[in-house]
């Protein structure tokens, strides 16, 4: 009777290894769940380790990447990491470059931390939040190569509340040196495009709303926003409308650019200035209605020369 009794005692522990084995099975189904999730949007990769049970769910891809009919992304590594019972938000690691390739260039993104949160559904992503920490960008074109680095960017992707067919994005970068051309103090852009353009195939007749952009360059300052369509002949038709501050700034990066010549300076000043006064603006802000139409960009009637390209 005595040994009987004594059996029992071991029932808490029998209880517990049983609750672990259990709970073991749905830790490693959670991480089987995830790796058919990620084949099914096209996803590969070439090894996966798995650890961190019971707490969490961290696994370890190495050779990752992904193929689009015009865009490929690859990282030779990356951490991605879930708690068990919550496999819809993740947070990954990206530990090394990004590389992405189009038909039209490739380019390399180093960086000092790459972290993403990332939320999905059975409709795909809800929202993701990406932070770079030192970017080191370089793009390689058939033409030439662009190496770009600068301070802390943001990256933001949400689908879009009210049309689950559009996505909201939202880039905040802060300078950005390396090339003469392209060099910014600060940048904000904040876009709506087709939900389909996170899998990288843009088409014709689709729409961009550019709600808001900001571009800070030392003393000059970029504002507007508009609307844009991707022309079935290759260019884009719509408006930006833009607001420039500080003229005298405006013009010498003109002149450092050679689009203007410094002798012309005071006339094309009191011609802006002009347009700011019968617009209501200040002396020093000038307003820039950009039109695109029929492969042609115009500032008001004036043809000032080719529409930019999507394809």
């Amino acid at each position: 009777m005595l040994k009987r009794s004594r059996i029992w005692l071991f029932a808490p522990f029998v209880a517990l290894f049983a609750l672990g084995v259990g709970f073991f099975f749905l830790w490693s189904y959670a991480g089987d769940e995830i790796e058919t999730r990620l084949g099914a949007e096209n996803i590969t990769w070439k090894n996966v380790m798995r650890a961190g049970f019971p707490a969490r769910m961290t696994m370890d891809f190495t050779e990752m990447g992904w193929q689009g009919e015009k865009l490929n992304w690859s990282v030779p590594a990356l951490r991605f990491t879930v708690m068990p019972f919550e496999t819809d938000h993740a947070v990954v690691d990206f530990s090394s470059p990004h590389r992405l390739a189009t038909n039209f260039a490739k380019l390399r993104l180093d960086h000092g931390g790459n972290l993403a949160s990332l939320v999905l559904d059975t409709q795909g992503l809800v929202r993701a939040s990406f932070t770079f920490t030192g970017p080191q960008m370089q793009i390689t074109t058939k033409k030439e190569t662009l190496a770009l680095s600068g301070d802390d960017v943001a990256l933001h992707v949400r689908r879009a509340p009210d049309n689950a067919a559009r996505t909201d994005i939202a880039l905040r970068t802060g300078r950005i040196e390396g090339d003469a051309r392209l060099g910014i103090s600060r940048g904000e852009l904040d876009i709506d495009t087709p939900q389909s353009w996170l899998t990288g195939s843009p088409v014709a007749g689709d729409l961009v709303g550019i709600d808001k952009f900001i571009i800070v360059r030392d003393a000059l300052t970029f504002r507007g926003s508009g609307r844009l369509k991707l022309a079935a002949n290759g260019f884009i038709d719509g408006k930006l409308d833009m607001d420039v501050v500080n003229l005298v700034a405006l013009f010498e990066l003109l002149e450092d650019a050679g689009l203007t010549r410094k002798r012309d300076r005071n006339r094309l000043m009191l011609l802006a200035q002009l347009s700011s006064a019968f617009s209501g603006k200040s002396r020093d802000r000038l307003q820039v209605p950009l039109r695109f139409r029929q492969a042609r960009s115009f500032i008001g009637p004036l043809d000032v020369g080719p529409a930019p390209r999507w394809r």
